[in-house]
C-alpha cells in the first residue's frame, strides 16, 4: 500500500469515526429525551438491567446506521465528486504532456447545469483554443520560414556568384541590385512582423490626439501616387471631413494598409473608390475595387498572417500577406471591425469601422 492509498484509508476513518460520533451524540440525546418524557408522563420506571440492554442495542444501532450511511456518503462522493475530479485532472495531464486533442464528454447522471459538467464544458473549449493557437503558431513558423528562405537563398546564390571575377560590370551591377532589393524585401518582412507581434500585445490605445481623418487619406493618396499611377488606376475619393481622436501613426497604418492592397491587386486600368464618412464617435472607411479571379469563399482568410490569394502575383508585387493583418489589430485595438465583402462578381470591399 503506498502513502496515496495510506491517506485516503486515513482520512475515510476519520470521516467514519467522525460521522460515528455525531449520530450517537444526536441519537443518545433523542433518546434520553423520549425516555424522560415517557417515563413522566406514564411513570415508568426501568431498572438497572432494561436500561443496559437498551443502551447497547441502541449502540449496535447506532454502529450499523453510522456504517450504512458512510458508505453511503462514499458512493455518492465516487460518483458525483471523486470520478469528474479525476476525468478532468487525468485530461489536465494529457494537455500538459501536450496532447491538445482531448475532449471530455459530459458526465451521465449529472444535471448539464451542474457544476462539474459546466467545468468539463469550458475545459473542452478551452482545449479547443490551445488546439487552435498551437495550429497557428505552427503555421506561422512554417510560414515565416518559407518566407525567409527565398531572399535568403537569393541572396546567398547571386553573393556566390559575385565570386567569379570573369563578370562583365553589368553582370555585377545586376547581380548587386537583386542582393540589394532581397534585403530590403526581407527588411520589410521582419518590420511588418515585429508590428504585427507589437500591436497583438498591445492592448490600450495611448497617445491620442485629435486630427483630421479625411487629411491623412488624402495624404496616403499622394504618397502612394506613383504606385497607382504606374498600373493606370484611378482614384475616386468621397471624403466626409472628420475631426478624429485616436493615435495618428496607427491609425494611418490602417489607411496605408489598405491602399496598398487595394494598388497591388487592382485590375491595370481599373479604380478604387474609398468613401470615409462618420458618426458619433465613429468612423467608417470603405475601399472597393475590382480584382479578376477573387475568390469570395476565402475572403475571411484574408486576414490571417501570410495568407495570399495568388501567390505568383504576390511575388510580383512584393506583398507578404502581412498587411492586413495589421490592419486588423490595429482596428481591433481601437475596439472596432475590419471586414471584406464581395459587392458584386469581381469586385472587392473592405469596410474599417473605428471607435474612440
Amino acid at each position: 500500500m503506498n502513502e496515496v492509498q495510506t491517506a485516503r484509508w486515513l482520512y475515510a476513518a476519520r470521516r467514519y469515526l467522525l460521522l460515528f460520533l455525531f449520530m450517537a451524540f444526536v441519537v443518545t440525546c433523542c433518546m434520553l429525551l423520549f425516555l424522560n418524557t415517557m417515563q413522566q408522563a406514564m411513570g415508568i420506571v426501568f431498572d438497572k438491567e432494561g436500561i443496559s440492554l437498551a443502551a447497547k442495542r441502541t449502540f449496535g444501532n447506532i454502529l450499523l446506521i453510522s456504517l450504512l450511511c458512510t458508505v453511503i456518503d462514499g458512493l455518492r462522493r465516487w460518483l458525483l465528486v471523486t470520478r469528474p475530479v479525476r476525468r478532468i485532472t487525468d485530461a489536465a495531464e494529457k494537455i500538459m504532456a501536450g496532447d491538445l486533442s482531448v475532449h471530455m464528454e459530459p458526465i451521465r447522471g449529472l444535471a448539464p447545469q451542474d457544476g462539474f459538467n459546466v467545468i468539463i464544458d469550458y475545459f473542452n473549449r478551452m482545449a479547443k483554443e490551445l488546439s487552435g493557437m498551437e495550429t497557428l503558431r505552427a503555421d506561422f513558423i512554417a510560414n515565416v520560414s518559407h518566407e525567409f528562405k527565398t531572399p535568403l537563398a537569393t541572396i546567398s546564390g547571386y553573393a556566390t556568384l559575385l565570386q567569379d571575377d570573369t563578370l562583365s560590370d553589368e553582370e555585377r551591377n545586376e547581380y548587386i541590385n537583386i542582393i540589394i532589393q532581397s534585403t530590403k524585401a526581407l527588411t520589410r518582412m521582419t518590420g511588418n512582423i515585429l508590428s504585427l507581434s507589437r500591436l497583438e500585445n498591445q492592448a490600450i490605445i495611448s497617445e491620442k490626439e485629435s486630427f483630421r481623418a479625411d487629411e491623412q487619406i488624402r495624404q496616403c493618396i499622394l504618397r502612394m501616387e506613383p504606385l497607382w499611377a504606374a498600373k493606370d488606376i484611378s482614384i475616386f475619393p468621397e471624403l466626409e471631413r472628420i475631426t478624429w481622436n485616436g493615435n495618428m501613426e496607427l491609425t494611418a497604418h490602417i489607411w496605408n494598409n489598405l491602399l496598398d492592397n487595394a494598388v497591388k491587386y487592382a485590375d491595370s486600368g481599373g479604380g478604387i473608390r474609398l468613401r470615409l464618412e462618420g458618426g458619433k464617435k465613429s468612423v467608417v472607411l470603405s475601399t472597393s475595387n475590382p480584382c479578376a479571379g477573387l475568390d469570395t469563399t476565402q475572403l475571411d482568410k484574408l486576414f490571417d498572417r501570410f495568407y495570399r490569394p495568388d501567390r505568383s502575383r504576390s511575388k510580383q508585387t512584393g506583398g507578404f500577406g502581412v498587411g492586413l493583418s495589421i490592419a486588423q489589430s490595429i482596428v481591433e485595438a481601437h475596439h472596432g471591425s475590419l471586414r471584406a465583402e464581395c459587392p458584386e462578381e469581381g469586385v472587392i470591399q473592405f469596410v474599417v469601422v473605428l471607435h474612440e
